[in-house]
């Protein structure tokens, strides 16, 4: 049986967005993005929501032209390798390879996996 880990971002005082709704304060510094790389490298499945999947699918083409630098190359190869659902009643299709997209969150679907 595998493990389901929740990640999530947010400020000390409990914030995911900044005032402007963006959230590249929690852009992390190289040896920060290597240890959260470390631990990630197992896990072989995301499940996300849409909105922080059109975030994350960014990496479906970061780094395949040389535009990242070490960990964020690494991160995007770790990316592109794992399964990804997308939890949504709007996105149609996905925009990256290696996903699929659910209508509903259905706990027991999750345990299966």
């Amino acid at each position: 049986m595998a493990n389901l880990i929740y990640g999530v971002l947010a400020s000390l005082d409990g914030y995911v967005n900044d005032a402007s709704g963006g959230f590249e304060w929690a852009a992390p510094d190289e040896e920060v993005h290597a240890f959260v790389n470390d631990l990630e490298r197992p896990i072989g499945t995301y499940l996300y929501g849409r909105r922080l999947y059109e975030t994350m699918v960014f990496w479906e083409t970061a780094g395949t032209s040389g535009d990242q630098p070490g960990v964020g190359q690494d991160f995007a190869e770790l990316w592109r390798a794992a399964e990804k659902i997308v939890y949504s009643r709007t996105l149609e299709t996905p925009s990256s390879a290696r996903t699929r997209i659910e209508r509903e969150f259905e706990p027991d679907a999750v345990r299966r996996l």
